[in-house]
């Protein structure tokens, strides 16, 4: 069983992914409505995930854009 400490840890963990990816989700013009589904969640072995819900599909082919590109510059391609 996890202790509080473990999950306190793992939802402040899933709770700065949650700002993270509202943050960058925002810049890219989502706009709160879009991001107002997004919530952080731990599961029971004590994994820190972020729920997103449901993304239109305009945003959810610019979130893929977007990490194509990320891709690409780590490889040194263009």
């Amino acid at each position: 069983m996890m202790e509080m400490r473990e999950w306190r840890d793992a939802w402040d963990r899933a709770q700065h992914a949650t700002d993270a990816l509202r943050e960058a989700l925002d810049g890219m013009g989502a706009g709160a409505t879009r991001t107002a589904h997004l919530r952080p969640t731990v599961s029971r072995k004590g994994t820190a995930w972020v729920d997103v819900g449901q993304l239109p599909a305009y945003l959810a082919e610019r979130v893929a854009e977007v990490i194509r590109a990320g891709s690409l510059d780590r490889t040194g391609q263009s």
